[in-house]
């Protein structure tokens, strides 16, 4: 039987959904292009009649988390009104530090690997990264592009060291307290670009 063009790529999104699960659960070095396709539920060999190697594969799932990150921010911003950052933020920092480290952001969870992949891997990486940032700076306040800009760097940053911090502490209640500090800083930010 033979598939439409359509079938193929509905299955490279559900492995790429898979792949990028298993890079943020174990990390690059920490998962092989066997357990890579267990977890996408599929032969290694379907895996690399999607993927020409590990590395494309995890420079695929490293785009498609900020994609979805990007995306998220957009939705944020077409549903919440004025209140879309404070809203954006309470789900980062509660939704996205407490899930299962498969189910984290891209931008937490991805990027020290990403700074350890080849050029073409980073430079790809960047491309994405400028449109997500791009993404926030379009709903942040201030009449600068380049100060909006600024802006949405700094949330980022926070968010995803933040994040990073809580994910490696034992007691919730130090998570906590990291993500009640981000959330007083982030929020003194807006207010001064206001």
């Amino acid at each position: 039987m033979r598939y439409g063009p359509e079938h193929k790529e509905t299955a490279r999104r559900k492995i790429l959904s898979a792949v990028g699960r298993g890079f943020r659960r174990r990390g690059y070095d920490g998962i092989g292009v066997d357990d890579l396709a267990k977890e996408a539920g599929v032969t290694s060999g379907a895996f690399y009649g999607h993927f020409d190697s590990k590395g494309d594969a995890f420079e695929a799932a490293a785009l498609a988390g900020l994609v979805e990150l990007r995306e998220a921010v957009e939705r944020f911003r077409a549903e919440g009104g004025a209140g879309w950052l404070g809203r954006f933020v309470d789900f980062y920092l509660s939704t996205k530090r407490t899930c299962e480290l498969g189910e984290s952001c891209a931008l937490q969870s991805l990027t020290p690997e990403v700074a350890r992949a080849g050029r073409e891997t980073r430079v790809a990486y960047e491309v994405e990264l400028l449109r997500v940032v791009e993404a926030m700076a379009a709903g942040l306040p201030g009449k600068a592009p380049a100060g909006r800009r600024k802006l949405a760097w700094a949330v980022l940053a926070a968010l995803s060291g933040g994040v990073t911090l809580a994910r490696a502490t034992d007691d919730p209640k130090v998570g906590l307290q990291i993500a009640a500090a981000l959330k007083a800083t982030i929020d003194s930010l807006v207010a001064a670009a206001a």
